[in-house]
């Protein structure tokens, strides 16, 4: 642990409840919480052995014909929030796709009917057939068989406007011709701006569908986030063969890992939205980011940057709206979104973001909109960790972190969250590898189920430290960017001075923000099917910093830990 006049990091009774009463001190202490969250779900699994099984009855297609099924929420704005869902059945056929096929006259319309009163629909909401979306993958290797490609079903995006903010909805989707989903319900969130607080934020990251994503995706809807986001590596159905035997081991060493496209089981997408519905997805709105596992190219070679004329992220892009358009992208795989008192901005990991990018471009012109009056915290996302001390892709992202960190560090970003490394890990403020009061406090969430299993190397370890060319990642632009930060090495020879807390195990984190200045951070752990809260600390916008805007604390915190951890 490291500690400093100005980056103190005071753990809230690591394992024991919370309570709401503000303290500085450096003392451990036991409190008892008003904020504590009933875990009081049964649930089933463990360790992930292996993927859910094929026929597992929450992974099943239950309706008929051409009725809704994968009902989904996603965030787009406080009044705001398109629902999206799935019709017919998805089909893999070696016949031709047919180009028309979503012009057809069978195809149902996209209707949403809405209120808050239960089982009254006061609100229709509609949408033009053509923002309905679709897509095939397409299996071009030598060996491939064509009778295993993949058409899927039609997705339809509904936006919802002028929702009150935070109030409860009722609502059902389809089309009456053909048949209408069950009521869902949720809450929509807070207002933007300096006033919402306490907002609650759901994060998560490379989740997959395992025994433990049970566990993980069951304890963060206890939670109860206001929303929920889900930093890259949503299914992994690129572990898989074409006809659905799973090729990844339980974090062995020695994977039979077959890359894209021979590995990518597309019905697998079919399934994680199927199961991810009910357990939270229609529920709690969502702010989608993409990681690797999505880019699921079609074809073999190295993966190409980005979109690839259609080639890559095609079943992400699909069935994923987000809401790029509105915050000037013209790609989907970058965007921004203020909600509660934060702007949140999601980047790529897979795309290029040299200086001279459309991506590093749009991110300049974002951050010269950012109002902190308004939405006083700034939250960074991207997949791949730039600050990771695990020897599993160890510093794999350091030519993004190369071009872009000056960027968002002179805009003073609060937090970054991440994936990619499949463990745990926070960070002290940090800038260049450099413990600083005025740099952001780096999480890599990586811990949310999927197949693969945990990292539980460390690159500091004795003997541990990769080969600076065995780190280039081949679905990343940028190539090999070396850096020797420790005294000229490549790796530490013991715990960085920026890494807070590190620990391999599954779970997810909470993002509370208290007030303009100061917001809780927690992750829960799923160990022994408990939900056990294992680092809290309160992340602390320093406003003497020259790269935050200067303006009043909003209310006093509330609540009492012992802990705290300053961050720019």
């Amino acid at each position: 642990m490291y500690l400093n006049a100005f980056a103190c990091i005071v753990l809230l009774g690591a394992l024991g409840p919370l309570a709401h009463a503000w303290t500085r001190d450096l003392q451990a202490t036991n409190v008892i919480s008003n904020l504590q969250v009933p875990y009081n779900r049964t649930v089933v699994g463990g360790d992930p052995l292996g993927q859910l099984p094929l026929n597992d009855s929450r992974l099943q297609r239950t309706v008929q014909g051409l009725a809704p099924e994968q009902v989904h929420l996603t965030y787009v704005s406080d009044t705001q929030v398109t629902v999206s869902w799935a019709t017919g059945a998805s089909n893999s056929t070696a016949a031709s796709i047919n180009g028309n096929f979503l012009s057809k006259s069978t195809v149902p319309a996209s209707y949403v009917q809405y209120s808050k009163a239960r089982s009254t629909y006061t609100y229709n909401a509609t949408s033009l057939p053509s923002t309905n979306t679709f897509y095939t993958q397409i299996y071009n290797f030598s060996n491939a068989n064509p009778a295993l490609n993949y058409s899927s079903p039609i997705f339809h995006h509904v936006t919802l406007q002028n929702l009150t903010s935070n109030t409860l909805y009722y609502y059902k989707v389809g089309d009456p011709q053909y048949g209408m989903s069950q009521q869902f319900n949720f809450t929509s969130a807070p207002a933007v701006g300096n006033t919402s607080y306490p907002f609650v934020l759901g994060v998560v990251a490379d989740i997959g569908l395992t025994p433990n994503t049970t566990v993980t995706v069951q304890h963060l809807a206890d939670a109860n986030p206001q929303v929920w986001t889900l930093i890259g590596d949503l299914t992994y159905a690129d572990d898989m063969q074409t006809n659905g035997t799973t090729t990844e081991g339980n974090g062995s060493s020695t994977y039979s890992y077959v890359p894209s496209p021979e590995g990518t089981y597309q019905p697998w997408w079919d399934m994680w939205y199927r199961y991810m519905q009910d357990a939270i997805l229609s529920s709690v709105p969502f702010l989608p980011q993409h990681g690797n596992h999505e880019i699921e190219a079609q074809y073999l070679g190295v993966d190409i940057a980005g979109l690839d004329n259609g080639l890559q992220f095609q079943s992400y892009v699909a069935r994923n709206p987000t809401p790029h358009n509105q915050s000037g992208s013209s790609n989907p795989l970058y965007y921004s979104v203020n909600v509660g008192p934060a702007h949140m901005i999601y980047l790529t990991s897979y795309d290029d973001f040299s200086i001279t990018s459309p991506q590093y471009q749009w991110l300049v012109n974002d951050l010269a909109t950012f109002n902190r009056k308004t939405t006083p915290w700034l939250v960074a996302t991207f997949h791949a960790p730039w600050y990771s001390s695990y020897v599993n892709h160890y510093k794999e992202n350091e030519c993004m972190r190369l071009a872009m960190e000056d960027v968002l560090y002179n805009n003073g970003v609060d937090i970054v969250l991440n994936g990619h490394c499949h463990e745990y890990e926070r960070s002290n403020p940090v800038y260049n590898f450099t413990v600083n009061e005025c740099g952001a406090v780096h999480i890599t969430m990586g811990d949310g189920g999927n197949i693969e299993g945990l990292n539980k190397v460390f690159a500091d370890s004795p003997g541990q430290c990769p080969a600076p060319n065995a780190t280039t990642a081949k679905s990343q632009p940028g190539g090999y960017c070396p850096t020797y930060v420790y005294d000229g090495q490549f790796c530490a020879t013991s715990q960085p001075a920026w890494s807070a807390f590190r620990e391999p195990a599954y779970g997810h984190g909470i993002l509370t923000f208290e007030n303009s200045t100061h917001a809780l951070w927690q992750w829960n752990r799923n160990l022994d099917n408990e939900n056990v809260n294992m680092d809290a600390v309160y992340v602390i916008r320093q406003l003497s910093c020259s790269n935050k805007a200067s303006f009043a604390l909003s209310a006093a915190p509330t609540t009492a830990g012992n802990a705290t951890a300053t961050a720019g």
